[in-house]
């Protein structure tokens, strides 16, 4: 774990090992470093900058796929001549669900252009998951910063969350609609103490409801 002033860039790019393909933003997308990766033969699916410039592109011969969302498959030189690479490389570029244009380069050439553009955007669903949690298990602060510490934290947090997204679930339906309100909003509620007398009530009924209910699935003494 380090401080968020420290740029993950120079980070990120220790992180590359050739058992695996490395699948970067923008961030990362470095030319020069392009073409160390084919050197290296570090296989990688990386975004590249709108400004970046495509310089002799030269179109792939695949076959056109109907429903795919691949606008080009080419190679070319990336850059201008003052920061221009050595090698030639792919780049595919593909509309996203939003119609925004993504361009990629990368060194895979056994893949088809569907494919490189499925393996970039499956590093979105880590996104989504990272703003999940942002937004729903309320972490602003690590405790620690160690992988135990923060493992845990993050298991009590979710913990936390799937009881009170479970009460909410069960309660909402004895509420009347005009008194009901967003999950985060009956987290929030809860966590100062000022949740609505119709909330309490309903809430109320469901945890007697189910202790109730548990206690009839205790065995009965000999």
């Amino acid at each position: 774990m380090r401080a968020a002033s420290v740029h993950d860039g120079p980070i990120g790019e220790k992180l590359a090992d050739k058992d695996y393909i490395l699948v970067n933003d923008r961030a990362y997308g470095k030319i020069k470093r392009f073409d160390q990766y084919v050197a290296e033969k570090q296989y990688f699916v990386t975004r590249i900058k709108e400004n970046v410039t495509l310089v002799n592109p030269h179109s792939l011969k695949n076959r056109k796929v109907e429903t795919s969302n691949v606008i080009r498959d080419i190679t070319c030189y990336l850059g201008t001549p003052q920061c221009q690479s050595e090698l030639r490389h792919r780049v595919v570029i593909f509309q996203d669900n939003s119609g925004n244009e993504i361009r990629v380069a990368t060194n895979l050439v056994h893949l088809s252009a569907e494919e490189i553009a499925d393996t970039y955007k499956a590093r979105w669903g880590i996104e989504v998951f990272f703003r999940w949690i942002k937004q729903n298990l309320n972490v602003p602060v690590l405790f620690g910063t160690t992988m135990n510490a923060v493992f845990n934290q993050l298991f009590a947090a979710l913990m936390t969350y799937v009881i009170l997204k479970w009460l909410y679930d069960h309660s909402k339906s004895f509420v009347i609609p005009c008194k009901r309100m967003p999950l985060i909003r009956f987290a929030e509620q809860i966590q100062y103490d000022q949740l609505q007398i119709e909330w309490i009530i309903a809430t109320t009924k469901v945890l007697e409801k189910h202790v109730y209910l548990s206690n009839l699935k205790k065995p009965v003494p000999g």
